[in-house]
């Protein structure tokens, strides 16, 4: 066997493992806006914007990471949020005047990938993995929910999420 054909070998073998890192893929900065989260403790409420619309993530991914920075702002405390996503936007209970969808916590464990500590007007870094963020990625698709853990929003509070990266393995 020649020494090209035992490296292409190898390669295969490595990518087949997940361990090939693939470049970091850029996902548009997102504004989630978020309601009012007195009464809402128990939801998720979901933006009605596709986050990954214009992104060419590839669909053999799997580890998948999301970095970036978040800022909070608006008239509330929040200083904790519990950040879920979906590949499809969920039909749960539409908060009116808006296209969010908010969902009961207790069905959507397996759509979380992960906490942000948010400092008010402040920008802070952050980090998402998890099995939701990898069906996202492979359907191209992701619409991020978030609930309230620490502090409370009001109306007209959002979210800036920007200089957004995804990277995987392959």
């Amino acid at each position: 066997m020649s020494k090209s054909s035992v490296l292409f070998l190898g390669a295969v073998l490595l990518a087949g493992c997940g361990v090939v890192p693939l470049p970091a893929v850029g996902i548009p900065d997102q504004a989630l806006k978020l309601p009012a989260s007195a009464g809402f403790e128990q939801y998720v409420a979901y933006d009605g914007s596709d986050a990954f619309a214009g992104t060419s993530l590839p669909s053999l991914l799997s580890q998948v990471r999301v970095s970036g920075q978040v800022q909070y702002g608006g008239m509330g405390d929040l200083s904790e949020v519990a950040v879920y996503l979906r590949s499809s936007l969920p039909s749960c209970t539409a908060l009116p005047g808006s296209s969010m969808q908010l969902c009961a916590v207790s069905g959507e464990s397996a759509q979380k990938i992960g906490t942000l500590s948010l400092k008010g007007g402040e920008v802070t870094g952050f980090q998402l993995s998890g099995s939701a963020l990898d069906r996202a990625a492979k359907a191209g698709h992701g619409y991020f929910g978030v609930q309230a853990l620490s502090g409370a929003s009001l109306p007209g509070d959002q979210l800036k999420l920007s200089g957004m990266k995804a990277s995987a393995r392959l």
